[in-house]
């Protein structure tokens, strides 16, 4: 994501917290992200609030012997016999692996299993209501208040699934006390107008911890971009202190810290590399000739010709002083390096750029010092430094607009006597 795109996506998320999305719904690709991202943690909720809800489901057997006494064998079959094998079965499948495919065709169904899970065991609780002949049927209806609770706040369904399954546990409780018999219809308006306030209770609760979910969600998404544009501001930055302002190559920084590195690396594979040290003849009288502007103008001039000349994406060129750069070329042998200088030389020599205050030519030219050296733990490249130093002096004192070249031979290894 580049900076700008980061900052978008920042006033973006600001945007929707300022909004604080009061449908719980975020625009398309915000909301798949939210679901994928947060898919693992709901997935394992699930399988640890399932096991939860089974001993409790279960635990509901001593309340049945207790209070539907008549019908306790149907309520053990229903629990023990019918409900139990099939959820274990179920749960068992998800924390195998079995229905990974639910993650990634159809994360809502764990909502939708969840929302199963309940009616049925809400349909278990009606059932039995429905053929027992207790008195206490309609303190049992309380029941269905724990069904409530399971899936909205314990399951933690998400609220339009929750506010579903609340509308159909509130209907199945008014419609078995309206047909079950033996239910007193004096308590049907207290029991339900209870149950009714614990379904706006935690219909309220599970609503305002998916919305607390959601903007964690935002606000990690917000840190992350933020952390992207510090990223990328602090790489910008960090590549503007190592590029030439003047001609947007590299600059000495970057040659300081490329060098060793490039050096070990050939080190270890016992390769060979050549430094190239281009230098402007008599640069300095161009720039008292011409000034400052047709200087830089002229600086860029002699870069864009040694950056074509490089043909591998190896190597590197970069500015290394007011008149002088460089080019390192790693695993080049001495012809290699000695044709790329011979073209940098010509190329600049073919720009035709006037220079008047030359001793040399009429035209600006560069003198090329090439050094070519086997990468020896004898040696690093602060000695590839000054012998492309040297050999561009030699090329300078030889009467300039030419190249000189060194190949420095690996040291020679120590003499051992050998033993009879």
């Amino acid at each position: 994501m580049s900076t700008h795109g980061s900052r978008q996506a920042t006033d973006r998320i600001d945007a929707l917290l300022d909004k604080d999305f009061p449908w719980l719904r975020f625009p398309l690709d915000l909301e798949r992200r939210f679901q994928s991202e947060t898919l693992p943690r709901r997935r394992r909720h699930f399988l640890v609030s399932g096991i939860i809800s089974l001993l409790v489901y279960n635990g509901f057997l001593v309340a049945d012997y207790l209070m539907t006494p008549d019908v306790f064998v149907l309520g053990l079959l229903l629990r023990i016999g019918l409900f139990t094998p099939l959820s274990a079965a179920f749960l068992y499948l998800v924390y195998k692996g079995r229905l990974n495919w639910i993650d990634r065709h159809a994360p809502f169904l764990y909502d939708l299993l969840a929302v199963v899970g309940g009616l049925i065991a809400a349909g278990s609780l009606a059932i039995i209501l429905s053929y027992t002949s207790s008195p206490y049927v309609p303190y049992y209806h309380t029941g269905f208040m724990v069904v409530m609770v399971y899936g909205t706040t314990v399951q933690r369904l998400r609220f339009w699934w929750a506010l579903f399954f609340s509308v159909s546990v509130l209907t199945m409780h008014v419609l078995t006390a309206w047909l079950a018999p033996g239910f007193d219809p004096v308590f049907l308006p207290p029991i339900a107008s209870l149950i009714l306030s614990m379904t706006l209770f935690v219909l309220a609760a599970n609503y305002m911890m998916e919305r607390d979910e959601r903007r964690r969600h935002l606000l990690l998404l917000r840190d992350r971009a933020l952390v992207a544009d510090l990223t990328q501001t602090h790489q910008r930055l960090r590549n503007l202190s190592r590029v030439d302002t003047v001609t947007g190559l590299y600059n000495r920084r970057h040659v300081q810290e490329y060098l060793p590195q490039a050096w070990a690396r050939l080190q270890h594979d016992q390769g060979r590399m050549a430094l190239l040290m281009v230098n402007v003849d008599h640069f300095k009288k161009y720039h008292d000739r011409y000034g400052m502007v047709a200087s830089e103008a002229c600086l860029r001039e002699v870069a864009q010709s040694v950056q074509d000349c490089t043909r591998r994406p190896t190597d590197v060129v970069a500015r290394y002083d007011d008149d002088t750069f460089v080019a390192i070329l790693p695993d080049a042998d001495p012809a290699q390096a000695s044709a790329m200088a011979e073209r940098i030389r010509q190329a600049v020599e073919g720009r035709q750029l006037r220079h008047a205050a030359s001793a040399t030519s009429r035209h600006v030219t560069v003198s090329v010092g090439v050094v070519i050296v086997q990468a020896e733990p004898e040696r690093g490249p602060e000695m590839l430094i000054e012998s492309a130093e040297q050999a561009l002096e030699e090329a300078k004192s030889g009467g300039r607009n030419r190249i000189s070249v060194r190949v420095i031979p690996p040291p020679a290894a120590p003499f051992r006597a050998s033993v009879a």
